[in-house]
């Protein structure tokens, strides 16, 4: 039983694709997902679990299966697109949709876009074959970012928690900050990652191997197939849906290292991530937010992690998205007790120096976090 929890991500694709085949108010469908997800994530327990998987196939089914939803989605979108802006004529369910409608497109769409797109994603992005890996690429390119993977494998598991990570957030960093700085961040790293590893190999940036290729060519391909049905206003209107899957994807991505420090090579320990194991998140992020077990080696599969109740813990992934959009709430309520903690028990005496900089930075000048002097003398 325990596979068929992971098919939650597939359920959630393939009713937002139903919402769009059946337009009118079904076409909100999609974002509507979210509330119900939040809430129920909130009030369930939640799940220490190790999953008990023997047929480990099954639990790659929905990760593939993701492909023809993804694709149909896009379809639907897109022809809708067309019928609302007059440049193409499709006959679907419900009529055409109306400019409410398109706003519920967007949104469900982008929702879509970036959960559980982008944990699917991750989790093919660490695979050894090349499948699986030009996969993820594909997925990636509806919150434009086809070349995620580059950076994030050779930038992101390397600097995690320091300065160099443009995917760790400042103590005091707010999430509307964070999103362009990592949004940028992860295309920089794409570009110079693949520039430095052609170079390593004596090969021009020039050379047909360059992933930079293949990043314009899928953006194309994507923004190609829009405008073919739907023309300039819907490309822009699909654009829109994007970056807002894009927005997402950094959003979530804010919550997985907030303000962690690290010395810069030092080894990756239990606390140089947060974890969150809500009973609905870990499913739906393909186990991404089992945050930690992944980092201390991405070769395991996602089933294959154990939630590691020791490491730092947040509250559920959603609770944490919201209060994140209003500043002070995350901070004070969330943020700033968990990384008092996390300050005072988990952080060795370099990380607390670097901790207590990162406080003053951020003009958290009421905290307080023992000194390594301090701590020495009271151990």
């Amino acid at each position: 039983m325990d596979v068929l929890r992971y098919y939650l991500g597939t359920l959630i694709v393939g009713v937002t694709a139903a919402g769009l085949w059946l337009g009118g108010g079904w076409v909100w469908v999609g974002i509507a997902t979210f509330p119900i997800l939040m809430f129920l994530d909130i009030g369930l327990p939640p799940d220490h679990k190790i999953r008990n998987i023997r047929a480990a196939w099954l639990a790659d089914v929905p990760l593939y299966l993701h492909l023809p939803l993804l694709v149909g989605l896009w379809t639907l979108f897109a022809l809708r697109l067309g019928a609302w802006t007059g440049h193409t004529a499709v006959a679907l369910p419900g009529g055409t949709v109306t400019a409410a409608g398109v706003v519920g497109m967007v949104l469900s769409v982008g929702w879509v876009g970036a959960v559980p797109n982008l944990p699917i994603a991750h989790e093919l992005m660490h695979r050894r074959a090349w499948f699986p890996r030009a996969v993820s690429k594909v997925y990636s390119t509806v919150y434009l970012d086809p070349n995620r993977d580059v950076g994030h494998k050779l930038t992101h598991h390397l600097d995690l928690c320091t300065e160099a990570d443009s995917d760790t957030p400042r103590r005091g960093q707010s999430i509307y900050a964070f999103m362009w700085q990592a949004s940028y961040g992860a295309w920089k790293d794409g570009v110079v990652t693949s520039v430095n590893c052609l170079r390593k190999r004596d090969m021009s940036v020039f050379h047909p191997k360059n992933a930079v290729y293949v990043e314009i060519g899928l953006l194309a391909l994507l923004f190609a197939a829009v405008y073919a049905a739907a023309g300039l206003i819907g490309m822009a209107v699909a654009t829109a849906a994007m970056v807002f899957s894009k927005l997402l994807v950094e959003g979530f991505n804010y919550l997985q290292h907030y303000g962690l420090v690290r010395v810069s090579g030092s080894p990756i320990r239990l606390h140089h991530a947060w974890n969150h194991l809500g009973t609905i998140i870990r499913p739906l992020g393909v186990e991404i937010t089992n945050h930690i077990e992944h980092h201390f080696d991405s070769r395991h599969k996602f089933h294959e992690l154990k939630p590691r109740t020791d490491a730092p813990q947040m509250p559920s992934a959603f609770l944490c998205f919201v209060c994140a959009l209003v500043p002070p709430v995350w901070e004070r309520l969330i943020a700033q007790p968990r990384l008092r903690h996390w300050d005072e028990q988990f952080a060795c005496p370099a990380e607390k120096e670097l901790a207590m900089e990162a406080n003053r930075k951020a003009g958290w000048t009421q905290r307080h976090v023992s000194s390594p002097s301090k701590t020495a003398h009271a151990a």
